[in-house]
């Protein structure tokens, strides 16, 4: 089903792939289609958007904003069960956020009191995937996390069906988390609105949230012209899994085809030191596939994507995946937290035979808004300081400053600011 290959016999070109792998260049998207859209709303607010959701989306809306009624209406309609269960993991993701508050840091250093404060970014907007799969859980990891930095003012951005309507479930979800305004656009449309804000749409300084490639492109277009902060430029979604010759390899298998089924450019590789693992799982996936099973397309069309790679240690295997930045990585071996300290560039790391992707994805309280495409290697998951500002203060006495000011002079000097740089210390202290 995947080709088996060992990791030190992979071409240059095949590892290009390997690490090279966000995705296509997306320069003429940009160009060619964003722009246009984004710099249309931009001008012609609600009527552009309209405009776009009609023709991308087929759907004629007569508000971009979903009523208080649409948003009550979605929570009536999800069944109890649905309720509970995200109402559990909405419990479980606070608990795990609010670990991630941060106090102000303050201290004195010989008259001079220095410090960071921070403070919540005041609008944001999450942005909520549709078309191919309804994504609720995503509403729950964008908003917690800001709400618990302290935003008060907070959109969802989603796409409509083609009746005009956001699925209940994620209107519940907004319902349960006292969110009330809900963009009913997706795409760079939808991106654009936030970004600008429209007559009925209030700007947002952040937009965080996985999309396609249109929603990447109106993200990164908008960061670039310095009107919104963005958590990353989202590439398909991935998992890397290793795992040592007692992993069982249906397990391994389901967690492969859980990262697969997501879209058909979702990215699921596997490095382990077992031949026989190998083979094994490769026997579960082909099974799976000929099944027919779920769905089954998106799989099988994923798979042409996935890798299977032989090394001859588990000490290979890390430095494969340290260099790799996994979005997702699965370690499934024998007392996998001893090698914590050594796992690096993760977006979300899973340890062990009973934490497959799905438990964070859903429930277990961590963040599934992560870097793809090898950006684990520098930026991190969404979190609370995700929604926050940091600023840097400081207070000196007159003393304090007279100690600064003659490096100050030498060092504005050497660098040809010293006539004001320089000249702004000298002026406080006149003829000394």
């Amino acid at each position: 089903m995947i080709q088996i290959k060992k990791l030190n016999d992979l071409t240059k070109p095949e590892l290009d792939r390997l690490f090279n792998r966000f995705g296509d260049d997306f320069s003429s998207i940009m160009m060619e289609t964003v722009v246009p859209i984004v710099n249309d709303v931009r001008h012609s607010g609600d009527k552009a958007v309209k405009k776009y959701t009609e023709k991308f989306d087929g759907v004629q809306l007569d508000s971009i904003l979903a009523t208080k009624e649409e948003i009550g209406a979605g929570y009536k309609n999800t069944p109890k069960h649905i309720l509970e269960a995200f109402t559990e993991a909405k419990n479980n993701i606070e608990e795990f956020h609010l670990h991630q508050k941060r106090d102000a840091i303050i201290y004195n250093r010989g008259g001079s009191t220095l410090g960071i404060m921070y403070q919540p970014i005041e609008s944001a907007a999450m942005y909520v995937p549709g078309g191919k799969a309804s994504y609720p859980s995503s509403v729950l990891m964008g908003v917690i996390p800001a709400q618990i930095a302290g935003t008060k003012n907070i959109s969802v951005i989603t796409p409509p069906d083609k009746t005009g309507r956001v699925p209940d479930t994620i209107l519940a979800i907004c319902h349960i988390l006292g969110v009330d305004r809900v963009i009913k656009s997706g795409g760079a449309q939808g991106i654009a609105a936030a970004g600008f804000g429209t007559e009925t749409v209030p700007k947002a300084e952040i937009i965080v949230g996985p999309g396609n490639i249109y929603v990447t492109a109106a993200k990164t277009y908008l960061f670039s012209l310095g009107v919104i902060q963005i958590d990353s430029m989202a590439g398909p979604s991935e998992v890397l899994i290793i795992a040592d010759d007692r992993a069982n390899p249906r397990w391994v298998a389901f967690d492969l085809l859980s990262q697969a089924e997501h879209e058909e450019r979702a990215l699921a590789v596997l490095v382990t030191t077992s031949r026989s693992l190998a083979e094994a799982v490769n026997e579960e996936i082909k099974k799976d596939i000929d099944s027919g099973c779920g769905r089954h397309e998106i799989k099988k069309t994923s798979l042409r994507n996935a890798s299977i790679l032989l090394v001859d240690s588990l000490d290979e295997a890390i430095q494969f995946s340290n260099s790799y930045g996994p979005e997702h990585m699965e370690f499934m071996v024998e007392n996998p937290l001893e090698y914590l300290h050594r796992l690096r560039n993760v977006g979300s790391l899973f340890l062990g035979d009973h934490a497959p992707v799905a438990v964070g994805d859903y429930y277990s309280g961590t963040n599934h808004i992560l870097p793809t495409g090898g950006a684990a290697r520098f930026s991190s998951g969404t979190s609370v300081e995700t929604f926050m500002r940091r600023t840097t203060f400081q207070h000196l006495t007159r003393d304090a400053l007279k100690k600064a000011r003659g490096p100050v002079n030498i060092m504005s000097k050497v660098e040809g600011f010293d006539d004001k740089h320089g000249g702004s210390i000298d002026v406080r202290f006149g003829k000394e």
